[in-house]
This record gives C-alpha cells, structure tokens and sequence, in this order.
C-alpha cells in the first residue's frame, strides 16, 4: 500500500462555490501533487545516492532505480573537448625559435588555470614580429597564432549539462588570460568523450534543482480536473515505482546479507520518503507427524509410495492459496508391515510467515488450524492418521514472501 494523497483522488471534482472558486481549489491540489512529486524525486534520488556511497547498494542497481523512477542518472566525469585558436605574445631569439617552440609548447599561465584546462598545440596558424618600442631591449617579441584542441572534465549527469559546464568554465578563464596577453577563439565544442564513473566519495547527492509548480492558467472546470488529476496520478506513480523497485531488490537479492537486516534498510528507505512500512509477519513452524497406509513390497517401496501420497501436501513456494511452504520426509526404518501393505512415519513441516495478527498466540492457532485442513484436503479418501501437531512461533519481522506488484 502507498501512503493516501492528503487531496482529492483523481476523479473526484471539488464541489461547491463558484466556478472561479472550484478551479481555484483545483489548481491549489495540482500545485501541492506537483510540488509533492518534485520533493519526493529529490529526497528519493539523494537517498539512493547516499546509499550507493555507503555501500548498500551497487551502482548498476543505482542506475536501474533511477531510470525506472524517470529521475536524473548517476553524474559522472565526463571530458569535454573543442578546437580553438590561441593568440599571444612571447620574446625568442628569432623566427625560426618562436615557431619551433609553438609547435611544442604553451604559456605558462595555460598550466596554472584552476579549475584545470589542457591546452594540446595542432598547428601554427601564424608568427609575425611584434613591433618594438623606442626602447624595448633584445629579445625580439613575436605574435603567434597556434590552432590548438582544448580539454577539460566535468561531473554532469548528462551530456549536454557537461557542454555547459566545460563552455562555462572555459570563458571564466578568458577574462584573466586577456589580463596576460592570452585569447582563445573561434572555439568549436567536440562531442564529449565516454564518461568515467564519479568516485562514490564525490558522488553528488543533489538533484538538479527543480522549477516552481506553475500549471497552466486554466478557466474551465473540467479541464482543471483532468490536470489535477493527472498530476496526482504522476504522484502516485512515482510512489509506486520506487516502492515495487525497492521490494523488487529484496526479493531478487539484490541486496546481499540477512534478510532481516536487510529488509529494515529497505522499510527504513522507504518510510524516511513518507511511504508505507513493509508488509509485517508472524513467522510460524508447524510440525505434524502421522503414519501413512502403503500398498508396497518392501519398505523402500514404502516410503517412495509415501511421498507419492504427500505430493499434494508439498509446495516449495507459497501462493495465494498456500500462504507457506511444506515438505515432510519418512525412514524406511520406520515402515512397519500392515496387513498386505505398510505404515508409514511421516513428519511434514509447514512454514508460514502470516500477516494481520497482533499477537504470536493467534498466529500459532492460525496456522495450526490451516496446517491441520492443508492435510486434510491433500490427504482426502487416505486412511492417514495423526499423531500430534506441534507449533512454533519463531519471530515477527518484514514478511518473506513480498510481492513487489501488490505490497
């Protein structure tokens, strides 16, 4: 179950007062499903996040969440290159050393950029002798034009965030590289190469932040409705994702270490994002012995015949039907000749984990009482009979058996 919207299901219409007045009240519960959808995504996203970094989780089960809940992937390094021409001056020899030294090499002040960008020399575009001043001593200073390829990294979820962030970062320098006598144009972004995985310890835990609820200026009734509706709905849904995603990974164990332990992570993730606990139950043992009547050869035969019969009574897995799983098991030691065939030892042992009962008292007779009509529905037209029926309420905790479409 999903904690209830605090306003009006989707396709209840507010009543009462005036139109103006119901589209009012209608557009108020669009805003706060609007608003209360953009916090969850936030607080589920750094949630995950947080998770990941702690270890929790892997990062392919990370990833897999936030693209099933439509929610910004993992950031990652991503290195952003683009082809640009640098201008500047510098004192050599001659001619001859200022161009073989642009081939190879930048200014300083290129190096010292932080945060860092690598400038790579491609080709010399041009150097011409500066001019001199009435005064200035030898060397001579030369202008030099080099095409160069630039690169620089940023941690973006997203390609074109990265652009961005590479674009902004690159004209942030220029105004100190001006200062220097340095210019970089005519700069043309590259596609950014394949991005590397973020550090867990820098990974952010932010969601790009996320723009006031704003719907539409509507003025008609019902379709104020339907966008009241169907921004609860998109509410719902995501409280749906993220709760059968977070079942999902517990029931697949994709979450290693003891169930238990770790299923309160996963009540402790949820209920912190104002959803419903997991699903609670009684964890109950039911152990019935009984003897079994065998028509067989010999004592092997028996108890091969035994298991026969019990088949009815085994499920590996439980269903709605069968809320438990039962196996039992017998020794041909035990088989005793009767008549012209045999009785049977047989134990069969019910595990049950039952919901809805406050205290382990009801639950031992519960499941007693299913126990004890599960053998008689298997074992109908059988001359079985029973010998005793013992039951053990071992603990209560989050339910074994979760259903990540239904709880």
């Amino acid at each position: 179950m999903l904690l209830a919207t605090p306003t009006s299901t989707a396709g209840e219409t507010t009543t009462g007062g005036s139109l103006l007045d119901q589209v009012r009240a209608l557009q108020a519960e669009t805003i706060t499903a609007i608003e209360r959808r953009q916090t969850l995504a936030v607080d589920a996203r750094r949630a995950l996040i947080a998770s990941l970094r702690n270890r929790l989780i892997c990062r392919p089960g990370c990833e897999d969440a936030l693209a099933a809940w439509g929610l910004p992937p993992l950031p990652q390094r991503w290195t952003v290159s683009a082809d640009a021409q640098l201008s500047y001056t510098r004192a050599h020899t001659n001619l001859e050393q200022a161009r073989e030294q642009a081939r190879w090499d930048v200014p300083e002040e290129l190096h010292q950029l932080q945060p860092a960008i690598v400038v790579y020399p491609r080709h010399v575009i041009e150097v011409t002798a500066a001019p001199c001043g009435n005064n200035q001593p030898a060397p001579q200073r030369f202008s030099i034009t080099v095409q160069v390829t630039l690169q620089t990294w940023a941690t973006a979820t997203r390609q074109a965030d990265a652009h961005e962030t590479a674009r902004t970062l690159v004209e942030g320098h220029l105004p100190a590289l001006a200062g220097a006598g340095i210019s970089l144009t005519a700069l043309t972004w590259q596609a950014a190469d394949n991005p590397d995985d973020v550090a867990l310890d820098h990974a952010d835990t932010e969601t790009p932040a996320t723009t006031a609820a704003q719907p539409a200026d509507i003025t008609d009734l019902t379709a104020a409705t339907a966008a009241r509706d169907a921004a609860v709905q998109a509410l719902t849904d995501l409280r749906r994702a993220i709760r059968t995603r977070a079942i999902r990974a517990l029931v697949d164990d994709e979450i290693g270490g003891n169930y238990q332990h770790t299923a309160q992570r996963v009540n402790q993730f949820l209920t912190h994002l104002g959803l419903d606990p997991l699903p609670r139950a009684h964890h109950v043992t039911v152990v019935a012995d009984l003897t079994l009547p065998v028509a067989a050869g010999t004592a092997r035969q028996a108890c091969d015949a035994a298991r026969d019969t019990m088949r009815p009574a085994t499920t590996s897995w439980p269903d709605t039907a069968r809320p438990w799983t039962a196996y039992g098991w017998t020794d041909p030691e035990e088989a005793v000749p009767d008549g012209d065939g045999w009785r049977v030892a047989w134990r069969h042992e019910y595990e049950m984990w039952l919901r809805g009962h406050t205290t382990s008292a009801t639950a031992t007779t519960s499941a007693e009482a299913l126990a004890r009509g599960d053998l008689r529905r298997a074992l109908t037209g059988v001359g079985y009979h029973l010998i005793a029926v013992s039951v053990t309420a071992e603990d209560v905790g989050v339910d074994l058996y979760l259903n990540p479409d239904n709880d």
